[in-house]
């Protein structure tokens, strides 16, 4: 199992290498199997397409975005966004290359199930929370979750090309000042 997680991540760390120097659409799968020093059989017994590496950093970094949270023993807004950003600074060159290779989406397009395992592995959410809430209350529950998902992504986009980035201490306020209407 671990031999096919290093496997996973030379194959992961090869496309993120070969994105500095080209366009994602111009990398094949040949030159990230020899780029990762792997033959493309290899390479196929793990993943099908470049997409699937990309939703596998993607996961990857929930991984360690769920294990900061868990560092900082974050419960509260402030200190769930001081680690979200915290996290963000120090994976501001992934952030960087994956924005700048128009690739973003694929963390985007599947924030909510994203952000759901980071819940699951920081135990911030369960099933019986939510099992709890009236029909009404879920509804209610859902749309705030998009909502505020959404605007904590948009800021993040924004922030990542700051010069000079706010810090995550300074985020962190910011972000509360904005949830509870605070300006």
């Amino acid at each position: 199992m671990e031999t096919e997680k290093q496997t996973k991540d030379w194959i992961a760390d090869s496309l993120l290498e070969l994105l500095n120097h080209k366009s994602y659409h111009d990398i094949t799968i040949g030159q990230v199997a020899a780029n990762a020093h792997i033959g493309r059989r290899t390479f196929y017994r793990y993943f099908k397409t470049k997409d699937d590496i990309v939703t596998y950093i993607s996961s990857k970094l929930m991984d360690r975005f769920a294990d900061t949270i868990l560092k900082n023993h974050a419960t509260d807004l402030k200190g769930v966004a001081k680690s979200y950003f915290e996290f963000w600074e120090n994976h501001i060159d992934v952030l960087l290359l994956l924005k700048k290779a128009h690739l973003l989406y694929f963390i985007e397009d599947n924030l909510p199930a994203l952000i759901e395992q980071v819940a699951v592995q920081t135990k911030h959410a369960s099933g019986a929370d939510l099992a709890a809430l009236s029909s009404e209350q879920l509804e209610l529950y859902q749309y705030m979750f998009y909502f505020r998902l959404a605007g904590f992504w948009k800021l993040t986009t924004v922030w990542c090309s700051e010069t000079p980035r706010k810090t995550p201490e300074v985020m962190s306020e910011l972000m509360q000042k904005i949830v509870y209407e605070e300006i």
